[in-house]
């Protein structure tokens, strides 16, 4: 289908060109959206009228963007999720949780249409997401995922310790207890066992020694 653009658009063209796009892309994103028009002789017509006031709208919409860009260029944004000891949340963070993230945080001329992920946030950790504030300025913020704000301040500073490392730590610690308990106990049981073994001998040489007086008393009563 060829169509007028009515903006910019990446890969595609800029204000006013004509160009030839799949239908379904035309029909489903650009037409609805107000980003183009189809190149119907009437629409060709209309857009020559209007160029001039569609040019100033753009540029006004373009300055608009760029004042939102200096609120939001390179700010840190924190969300606080559940996540497991591996560091995999308990769910994930999408687009609409970051536009709705920008707007508690006082930007809410952003939806989640303007934020740009390959595939939702799904590990804790800080993530580079780009947001298109209009075709001619976008920006990149990183967003902050932790189970606290604490732990989002250690990771900020790259000083954040994995539930791993934790759990090896532990680990290490446990082992070396339980192995000096059990140590404690061989000793214990070996000395007990020693101490039943002297008892034994004593016991069997006192029987020995009672056994030979009454032998002997039998040869004298002969």
């Amino acid at each position: 289908m060829k169509i007028i653009l009515l903006e910019k658009i990446e890969k595609l063209g800029s204000l006013g060109d004509q160009v030839e796009v799949k239908n379904g892309y035309a029909r489903n994103y650009l037409l609805p959206t107000g980003k183009a028009l189809r190149a119907t002789e009437e629409n060709i017509k209309y857009f020559e009228e209007k160029a001039s006031e569609l040019k100033k709208k753009n540029d006004k919409d373009v300055k608009e963007a760029n004042k939102l860009l200096d609120k939001i260029t390179g700010k840190i944004f924190i969300v606080i999720r559940q996540a497991g000891e591996n560091g995999q949340l308990f769910g994930s963070v999408t687009t609409r949780d970051i536009a709705n993230l920008l707007k508690n945080n006082g930007i809410d001329h952003i939806n989640k249409n303007q934020v740009s992920l390959i595939e939702p946030i799904k590990a804790l950790g800080i993530v580079d997401v780009k947001i298109n504030l209009h075709a001619e300025a976008s920006t990149t913020i990183k967003i902050n995922i932790a189970r606290t704000e604490e732990e989002a301040e250690l990771q900020e500073r790259g000083e954040a310790v994995s539930s791993d490392d934790n759990q090896l730590d532990e680990d290490a610690v446990m082992d070396v207890f339980d192995e000096g308990v059990e140590a404690e106990i061989d000793e214990e049981v070996t000395d007990e066992a020693n101490d039943e073994s002297s008892e034994v001998s004593d016991d069997e040489k006192i029987e020995s020694k009672e056994a030979a007086e009454e032998i002997k008393k039998d040869e004298i009563k002969e």
